[in-house]
C-alpha cells in the first residue's frame, strides 16, 4: 500500500473513530437527561406533596385545630385562651375615673378574653400580637391608646406557669365591618395561632 494510501486509510479512521465518539457522547448525554429530568419531575411532585402538607400545616395553623366558638378553650403553643365576650358598637372607653376617654374612628369590639400559660416557663401575652379578621380577609390591631385608657390590663403580661391573666382586647374597626375570626398567639411568633370564630358576635 502507498504512503499516500495508508495516511488517507488512517485520516479516515480518525474521522470515523471522531463521529463515533461524537455519537456516543450524544446518545449518553440523552440517556442520562430524562433520568435527570424525572428525577426534577419527582422532586416537584414530592415539593408538591411537601406543599400540601405545609398547606395542611399552615390550614391547621391558622387553625391546626377547628376554630373555637365562644367560651371554648383553644391554644397556641404555652397559652390557652378563651374568649368569654364580644362586644361590637362601642363608641367609647373611659379609665375608671370616667374623666379620661378615647373615641374609635369606626367602632371599637371590645373582646375579653382569659389567658393561662399551660407551658413549663413564663412568657408574655403581648396584646398587639393578636389579630381580628373580617369577613374580607382583613386584620385588625389591637388599638393601644384605647387599651391603656381603659386600664385593660391585657396590653402586656408576663405569664408565670400555671397562672391565669384577665383582659380585654380593643379593636377599633368600621362601623359595617363583618367580623370573621379572632387570631391569638402566644409569645414564641413560630407556633400556630389559636383561632375564634365571632362571626355571630
Amino acid at each position: 500500500m502507498s504512503t499516500g494510501a495508508k495516511i488517507g486509510l488512517g485520516c479516515g479512521l480518525a474521522a470515523a473513530l471522531g463521529f463515533l465518539l461524537l455519537i456516543g457522547g450524544c446518545v449518553a448525554l440523552i440517556v442520562s437527561s430524562p433520568p435527570s429530568d424525572d428525577g426534577g419531575s419527582a422532586d416537584p411532585s414530592a415539593d408538591g406533596g411537601g406543599s400540601e402538607g405545609e398547606g395542611g400545616s399552615g390550614d391547621g395553623g391558622s387553625g391546626g385545630q377547628d376554630a373555637a366558638a365562644i367560651g371554648e378553650t383553644v391554644e397556641s403553643g404555652a397559652f390557652a385562651f378563651t374568649v368569654t365576650g364580644v362586644e361590637t358598637g362601642v363608641t367609647e372607653v373611659s379609665d375608671e375615673s370616667g374623666f379620661v376617654t378615647e373615641t374609635p374612628d369606626g367602632q371599637y369590639v371590645v373582646v375579653d378574653v382569659t389567658v393561662e400559660n399551660i407551658g413549663e416557663e413564663s412568657g408574655y401575652f403581648d396584646s398587639s400580637s393578636q389579630k381580628l379578621i373580617d369577613a374580607d380577609g382583613k386584620e385588625y390591631s389591637t388599638d393601644t391608646v384605647a387599651e391603656i385608657t381603659g386600664d385593660t390590663e391585657s396590653l402586656l403580661n408576663e405569664i408565670n406557669p400555671g397562672n391565669t391573666v384577665e383582659g380585654q382586647l380593643i379593636f377599633d374597626v368600621p362601623e359595617d365591618v363583618e367580623l370573621d375570626r379572632l387570631e391569638l398567639r402566644d409569645f414564641i411568633s413560630l407556633d400556630s395561632s389559636a383561632v375564634v370564630d365571632v362571626s355571630g358576635a
